[in-house]
Formats: C-alpha cells, sequence, structure tokens
C-alpha cells in the first residue's frame, strides 16, 4: 500500500548530516502550498541549532507572501485584495466606502485570521450573528453581502470549492403585519406648511423650501441636495435628476455625478407650484454660475444630506409629525401619481426606481 502524500503545508522527518567539525546540515522534505514537494535546508553548528534554524524557515515560508489564491491564503489577504479592485471600479463612492467599512470594521476584526479553508458555514454564521447582536441587522446585512462578493472571487479563482456565506441562512426580523405604506394626505401636507412656515429655526436652516421641493418631486434628499441650476428649465417646467451627495472620506462633501440607481439618471415634469418656488429662489440665491445648488447650506456650502436629516428630524418632531421622514416625502408623490392614474412603470420612472415590483412594494 503506497504511503499517503504529506499534507499542504506539513514536511516529513528531518534528516541530519554532519559536514565537518561545527557544522551541521539539518533537510526536511516539505509539500509546498502548490501541492509540490521541496527540500528545505539549513545549517548549525549542532542538531538543535541546524533544526532550529530549519524551522523557522518553514515558519517563513507559511507567512511568505500569498496572492489569495489558494485555500491556505488568509481571509484578510484575498479582502485586502478585494478592496483594491473595489477602489479600481466604477462603483458609486458610497458603495465603495460601505464596502470598506465593513471589510474594516466586521469582516477583519471577525475572521480575518482564518484561512480560507477554514471558513465553514458556521464560522459565517457566527460572524453574522455577531455583528447582528452588536451593530444591527442592516449592518450583518452589509457584512453578508460583502463577504460572499469576496469569497465569490476565490471560487472563482479556485481556491474554495463553494461559498459558504450561501448556505447561511438569511434571517429576517419578525415585523407586525404592514398596513400598506402611508404617505402624507393632502390636509396633512397643508397642516406641514403651516406648521414649518411657523418654525423659526427650520425657516433659518431653509427646510420649509427644500421639504416642498422634495414633496413635489419625490426626489431623494441627497439628489434634492446635489440639484444644480444647470439642471433646471424653468420654461419646459423640467428637471434634470442627474447627481446626489455624498461624503467622501478625506475629501468631505462632493457631487457625485451618478444617481444612487442605473435609473435615477432622469428627467422629471416639475409641478407648477415648484416652478414658481424655484422662480422665487432664483431672485434672492445666486445662480448665474449653473454648477451652482440650489439648495445649500445656511452657510451657502454644499449641503451635508445626512446633517439635513437631522435637522430635518428635529423640524418634523416639532411639527408633531414625528413618523414622518424624507422618505414618506417620496412615498406621498408616488401615491398622488398612482391616484393620478398613473402606471407603476411611469411612476417608477419618475421616482427612479429600477423595476416597477419596488414601486409596487414600498
Amino acid at each position: 500500500m503506497p504511503r499517503p502524500p504529506l499534507a499542504v503545508g506539513t514536511f516529513g522527518k528531518v534528516n541530519f548530516l554532519a559536514l565537518g567539525k561545527g557544522r551541521i546540515r539539518a533537510q526536511v522534505s516539505f509539500r509546498d502550498f502548490d501541492g509540490r514537494r521541496r527540500s528545505v535546508t539549513r545549517f548549525g553548528r549542532t542538531k538543535a541549532e541546524a533544526e532550529r534554524r530549519l524551522r523557522a524557515a518553514l515558519r517563513d515560508r507559511d507567512s511568505a507572501p500569498d496572492e489569495g489564491k489558494s485555500a491556505d491564503s488568509r481571509l484578510a489577504t484575498v479582502a485586502t485584495a478585494s478592496l483594491l479592485e473595489v477602489d479600481d471600479s466604477d462603483l458609486a463612492a458610497g458603495t465603495k466606502r460601505l464596502y470598506r467599512f465593513a471589510v474594516q470594521n466586521y469582516v477583519l476584526p471577525g475572521i480575518g485570521q482564518l484561512r480560507l479553508r477554514e471558513i465553514t458555514v458556521s464560522s459565517v454564521d457566527r460572524l453574522l450573528t455577531a455583528v447582528r447582536t452588536s451593530h444591527g441587522a442592516g449592518a450583518a446585512k452589509s457584512t453578508r453581502s460583502v463577504l460572499s462578493g469576496i469569497l465569490a472571487e476565490a471560487v472563482r479563482r479556485g481556491a474554495l470549492p463553494t461559498n459558504p456565506v450561501r448556505e447561511v441562512a438569511s434571517r429576517r426580523s419578525h415585523r407586525r403585519p404592514a398596513a400598506g405604506p402611508r404617505a402624507l394626505t393632502v390636509d396633512e401636507v397643508r397642516q406641514l406648511r403651516e406648521r414649518l412656515g411657523a418654525d423659526e429655526e427650520a425657516a433659518r436652516l431653509d427646510l420649509p423650501d427644500l421639504i416642498e421641493f422634495m414633496l413635489g418631486t419625490g426626489v431623494r434628499i441627497g439628489e434634492a441636495c446635489a440639484v444644480r441650476w444647470a439642471a433646471v428649465d424653468l420654461d419646459a417646467a423640467t428637471l434634470r435628476v442627474e447627481a446626489t451627495l455624498i461624503r467622501v472620506p478625506g475629501r468631505g462633501l462632493a457631487i457625485q455625478e451618478a444617481p444612487k440607481t442605473t435609473a435615477g439618471r432622469r428627467t422629471i415634469a416639475l409641478p407648477t407650484f415648484i416652478v414658481d418656488l424655484l422662480r422665487h429662489r432664483q431672485a434672492w440665491v445666486p445662480a448665474a454660475d449653473g454648477s451652482a445648488v440650489v439648495f445649500h447650506s445656511p452657510t451657502g456650502r454644499l449641503r451635508d444630506p445626512h446633517n439635513t436629516s437631522s435637522n430635518l428630524r428635529q423640524a418634523l418632531d416639532r411639527a408633531g409629525f414625528d413618523w414622518v421622514t424624507s422618505h414618506v416625502f417620496r412615498k406621498t408623490v408616488a401615491t398622488r401619481l398612482d391616484e393620478a392614474g398613473l402606471s407603476a412603470r411611469q411612476i417608477a420612472d419618475h421616482l427612479g426606481h429600477n423595476r416597477p415590483s419596488l414601486t409596487q412594494d414600498v
């Protein structure tokens, strides 16, 4: 019966040979990470010294530069290479930032030092459970998606036979039966306008006009903050939605020349009251430069969507609309378009949804 081969990354019996006084050779057959057997040799003044040097060489060989193409590659190596590919891709800056955050804050601290062959369904499940417990379901969902992409690349390279993330059951939180998407009624919109109009802090932050704009167009808050006068045609009563405002690490706020989704780049019709609002703003907002944004911050700079959401939350709470978010404005517009008899496809095109089914669902 033939002798079984050495396992990858292991070695056989150490052989010693005295080459002269004070010179010992230690030699061993090592099965390298490409599956080939190689002879590794080191020398010392004694057998013990030669063996120590040999074992150190084998240890260093194990931690030699790794391109992430074998099952013995550490996940950290593969994840780092994946981040470089993401940085060089044409993904949106926000997506790149989310990917890097999930890798650096969840994947690497959790299982980064495991070798690919050690990543099992149970180890992935433990990681996702820990992230869900400590950071919430949204963070666990992002981690699952990012890790699945990393390991899918390992499968394509032949380092793994299957992607263990796919075998982990997706956990869904138990939700109360939804009563359907809630939108503002006509009376509620009137009340909201009146209360915001009487709110001095909301006026100082220029929130009434911004909310009116979102209620009339259905654009996302990042898209609203990125609207430039060059994208507005008041004579034709149209708006080109072609950008969104994001925060880039190390650079600050920036206009991303692409909306959130592939269907997000669109031209929409403006209702008369929005045209009137924009004409009124033109009278006091410098608009000679088409690159200027329509809704800037109180200090005249780009408006941070995150900070604006916080300001909106406080203003809506003061107005007695604690259940309303900026996304409710989109649902309100969708409801009005549905009541006007537009099809799901037409409403999806207006809102920038990729699929009409999404529009129908939410």
